[in-house]
């Protein structure tokens, strides 16, 4: 994963934070981003839910389109699992924009 990626996931989670007061946000790296998960779990489960399912799906497309063993031998399936990725990491990035709006 790009670390211009990581640090966009990391700027969603910090703004997620600040706006249930997680103190210190901003101090927590991509890697120590569990630590900042499982506060914002305890102050509300839905933001957690929603934040953690962009993360994951950045995650698993990242992995899928890294995986050049596959792409190369089996380029349809691999590019079906590309789209299908996507399409996740998109309606879960929408859910997340509609939580920012009510907000």
């Amino acid at each position: 994963m790009t670390e211009e990626t990581k640090k966009q996931l990391m700027q969603s989670l910090y703004k997620i934070a600040t706006h249930f007061e997680i103190p210190n946000a901003e101090m927590v790296s991509f890697k120590k981003r569990n630590v900042l998960l499982e506060l914002l779990q305890s102050k509300d489960e839905n933001a957690f839910n929603l934040i953690s399912a962009v993360i994951d799906a950045e995650m698993k497309l990242d992995r899928i389109q890294n995986d050049k063993e596959k792409q190369t031998k089996k380029a349809e399936h691999w590019a079906a699992e590309v789209f299908t990725t996507q399409k996740e990491k998109e309606k879960a990035e929408e859910k997340l924009n509609k939580f920012f709006e009510g907000k």
